[in-house]
């Protein structure tokens, strides 16, 4: 038996897809297609069900990529049920796409997900009612918490109902959504409800919307910076010491495993407290429902430069990892504002680059670190804006609207923020043991043969490369660095740990302060660059790694020579 689970965007499909089959599910993509796939077999009774999780849309009304995966696989691979997850708490807005997959004639099962919640919020849904109007089962579920999961798994294995026919125009839809909504909802009005009014009156305000967000960002790196210090200092001097204890033993291997394993690694995995604190507070700003009016807030700002709402979560997303940030441009109907938003992607300042920014801040600026930190964070947003106008403007101009439904305000649940905060983590330090090992053993190689360092294949390589970078100061191994940086932006600091560069002997606080500027910008990782290639071409991507690398030498060039004047 296949399942088909349809619904809109964070209704908890996922949850739901760990529910009924364990969290035996894998993740892959659709045929032909970027688009993520997730597909699980359970067991009900004794009855294998394969349940799809269906790319999360709002309707069928528009062309972005994820409505036409949804779409062909309802129609083309036929399956035996479809698992409509609709959110309690938004019951009118989900019940737009549950009309719409009343035409499609497969039998349905509806869950009423997050009904907790909605209770919580005094939202009481007659679902027998709503059974009656659609036609198929309405089963009231937690995925958390596991609240009507075994009869979820009843009805499914009963088959479902084929709903009545609800086909008309968008507005008849639209209708006809508001009324079953009417009939089926009672709200009460209650004091969580008067309070979320209060918050959005002072959170979302025209005059201190935008202050207030700036200082929760202000506050996030100031967090990040000063708290994590002493741990990366104490993370450091432990793998320094463990790499100087290793290399001292005799023979290459020891050589390899200490100055180029234990030291390259070490020193990117001694910034981990820092990134562990920075997803903590992205998390519990998701969490907490404040960051989706962060997102409304600044969508008429957006608009100014060519880009809507939709561009802020990938953007937003960006400050974790470039790559999933970018697939998640999928969502976009606008094919010139996702091909624009992909493209300036890279601006914006993964967790892959703070390493870099805590070395040098660390180093050069240690009374206000949190202040240069953070500067690169806004000029890498200020950047891509600029180059988003300019896009719009030349080579892919268009204008493009923005809606978006803002969730209730809560308290994040513990276990959710751990979750969350870890999963992002545990990425960044898997990245530490695979890409960032192999590199560092590399790294280690190219820097102890044929001879001593100075002249070995890195030195050749650096030197080779380093006259176009004259005009900044640079060394040579500082520009060794740069292009090691080009598989993994963490590699930068692991390849100066392997180096061993006394980096306050070769360069000022303005090169310092320029060569930032420069891993900020500067040509995408090499899983960026795929990630752009399968999303929007491989003309795009190739047209992204000149684009940046001409921003960045420019930028640099611009702060070099403003910081000899000053």
């Amino acid at each position: 038996m296949k399942v088909a689970m349809v619904g809109n965007p964070n209704v908890g499909k996922t949850s739901l897809l760990n529910a009924l089959t364990g969290g035996d599910f894998s993740v892959g993509n659709f045929p032909g297609v970027t688009v993520e796939k997730k597909e699980g077999k359970g067991l009900i009774d004794g009855k294998a069900v394969t349940f799809v999780d269906l790319p999360g849309i709002y309707s069928f009304q528009t062309e972005s990529l994820d409505e036409k995966v949804a779409r062909d696989y309802l129609e083309k691979d036929k399956p035996d049920l479809i698992l409509n997850v609709v959110n309690a708490l938004n019951l009118e807005r989900n019940l737009y796409l549950t009309l719409q997959l009343t035409k499609f004639g497969i039998p349905m099962v509806i869950a009423l997900n997050m009904i907790d919640e909605a209770e919580k919020e005094r939202i009481r849904i007659d679902a027998k009612k709503l059974s009656e109007i659609i036609g198929v089962p309405v089963v009231k579920t937690s995925a958390v918490k596991g609240v009507g999961i075994e009869e979820l798994k009843r009805e499914i294995l009963r088959g479902g109902s084929v709903p009545k026919d609800f086909s008309g125009d968008l507005q008849d839809i639209i209708r006809m959504a508001e009324k079953i909504a009417r009939e089926v909802t009672v709200v009460e009005k209650h004091e969580k409800s008067e309070i979320d009014e209060a918050l959005d009156e002072v959170f979302m305000d025209r005059y201190l919307g935008i202050p207030i967000f700036l200082s929760f960002m202000w506050m996030m790196f100031v967090f990040t910076y000063s708290v994590a210090q002493p741990l990366n200092d104490l993370l450091s001097f432990c793998f320094d010491t463990l790499a100087s204890y290793v290399a001292s033993f005799d023979g290459w291997f020891f050589s390899m495993l200490g100055d180029g394993v234990v030291a390259g690694v070490g020193s990117v995995l001694s910034f981990v407290p820092s990134i562990a604190f920075l997803f903590l507070f992205l998390s519990f700003l998701e969490l907490s429902g404040y960051m989706p009016r962060a997102v409304f807030l600044v969508d008429g700002f957006m608009s100014r430069f060519g880009l809507n709402g939709r561009s802020v979560i990938p953007l937003i997303m960006g400050f974790g990892c470039n790559v999933p940030a970018i697939l998640a441009t999928r969502s976009i109907e606008d094919r010139k504002v996702r091909i624009v938003t992909a493209l300036i992607n890279p601006f914006m300042s993964c967790s892959a680059r703070l390493p870099i920014y805590l070395l040098f801040a660390g180093i050069f600026f240690p009374k206000i670190g949190s202040v240069v930190i953070m500067s690169m964070y806004v000029i890498g947003v200020l950047i891509a804006l600029i180059s988003a106008l300019i896009l719009r403007k030349t080579l892919l101009k268009g204008e493009s609207e923005f809606i978006m439904e803002l969730p209730p305000y809560m308290l994040p649940n513990l276990k959710e923020l751990w979750l969350m905060t870890w999963s992002r983590t545990k990425h960044f330090i898997q990245k530490a043991g695979t890409v960032i090992l192999a590199m560092s053993v590399v790294v280690w190689y190219i820097t102890t043969y044929p001879g001593s360092v100075e002249e070995s294949y890195a030195a050749m390589l650096g030197k080779a490369i380093q006259p176009l970078f004259s005009p900044m100061g640079w060394s040579w191994e500082l520009v060794l660095a740069l292009i090691s940086g080009f598989v993994a932006k963490e590699v930068v600091v692991a390849t100066i740990g392997v180096l061993n560069i006394d980096i306050p002997s070769v360069m000022t606080s303005y090169q310092a302060f320029a060569y930032m500027l420069f891993t900020l910008l500067y040509m995408p990782c090499i899983a960026t660059i795929a990630a752009i290639r399968a999303e929007i071409g491989a003309k795009w991507a190739v047209f992204a790694v000149l684009f940046s690398f001409s921003v960045a030498y420019a930028v640099a060039l611009i702060a070099t020579g403003v910081g000899m004047w000053l």
